[in-house]
């Protein structure tokens, strides 16, 4: 199914369910009804799941592709979320990644109640790969979540075991509460070389290749934080602002850094991709051309399915 697809039927669903269905979440969120005396940043760990994936077999990984949970647990209301880091563990709280077989594919959170600024539907709040990369914006900056927001969650998980594995999505959130905050607010902005229609594409065999994306912004502000992924196979992935020549990102990409990155049969999947953080990185005007290029490395039969996405933050000014 198509990125435009799940917007659709993501947006279609909540709005007639949402309000209806309970939090799927294994821990609550603080209370946030009462203003305090002056803001101070709070720290909360949600999990969302079980997900049982299936074994891997004749060759193939086992797959649970693109669960998806409407109306999950958010960390707080009348916030400012100010660092989100993203993981998949076990029942017990363990690490579960490709060494024992779980893999984040990929882990993406809607909010129903805003709209996307590139593509339009449900916003992108929030995304990870396996690198699982945690992000912290510069101080005095987050993300708002209102009382009326609604969150979705989109998870693509894999397993390279050959027993079936159960694990969970799980978020540690750092954040504030809005009342005496003195946090900027931050727009969601998501680069995608797939374009709206649809995510991935195939590399050519037996070369180094980059496939790129260009988008005319919308709205104008600064970039204060963005982060990349790549699958494996990825060099990688870049932003740019076209129009100024500013070089806003790139992220290189580290295969097989950890050992948890390895698995059994000695494969490796993707352990880094480091963010950027300025105040800001660079600013963006209305009608300003931002340009996402991600570049892979040769393959004698390609790579099959490959993303090269960037989320970013920008305080519209």
């Amino acid at each position: 199914m198509s990125l435009r697809r799940f917007l659709v039927v993501i947006g279609a669903a909540t709005t007639l369910v949402g309000a209806a269905l309970l939090p799927a979440t294994a821990q609550a969120a603080p209370d946030e009804t009462t203003a305090p005396a002056t803001a101070r940043s709070q720290t909360v760990t949600l999990r969302y799941g079980p997900y049982t994936i299936p074994a891997a077999a004749g060759g193939e990984h086992g797959m649970l592709p693109n669960q998806i949970d409407f109306n999950i647990g958010k960390p707080c209301e009348n916030c400012y979320v100010t660092g989100f880091k993203p993981n998949l563990v076990y029942a017990d709280g363990s690490n579960a990644n490709i060494n024992t077989g779980p893999m984040l594919h990929h882990a993406v959170i809607f909010n129903s109640s805003a709209r996307d600024t590139v593509c339009g539907g449900p916003e992108r709040v929030l995304a990870s790969g396996n690198e699982r990369v945690e992000s912290v914006f510069p101080a005095g900056y987050g993300f708002r979540i209102g009382s009326r927001d609604r969150w979705t969650l989109l998870a693509d998980l894999m397993n390279h075991a050959h027993e079936e594995k159960t694990a969970y999505v799980e978020l540690t959130f750092t954040y504030q509460s809005m009342f005496g905050s003195r946090v900027t607010p931050v727009t969601p902005l998501w680069l995608d070389v797939g374009g709206c229609a649809g995510s991935t594409w195939d590399t050519p065999p037996g070369q180094e290749s980059e496939n790129s994306r260009t988008w005319r912004s919308t709205i104008s502000g600064d970039l204060v934080h963005i982060r990349g992924h790549v699958h494996h196979g990825g060099i990688a992935v870049q932003t740019e602002n076209a129009s100024s020549g500013q070089l806003m990102c790139r992220s290189v990409a580290e295969e097989g850094g950890t050992p948890e990155f390895i698995d059994h049969h000695g494969n490796t999947e993707i352990s880094d991709m480091p963010s950027c953080s300025g105040t800001p990185i660079g600013r963006i005007d209305r009608g300003d051309t931002l340009k996402i290029t991600a570049s892979y490395r040769a393959s004698e039969e390609g790579f099959k399915g490959v993303m090269g996405i960037m989320t970013g933050w920008v305080t519209e000014r």
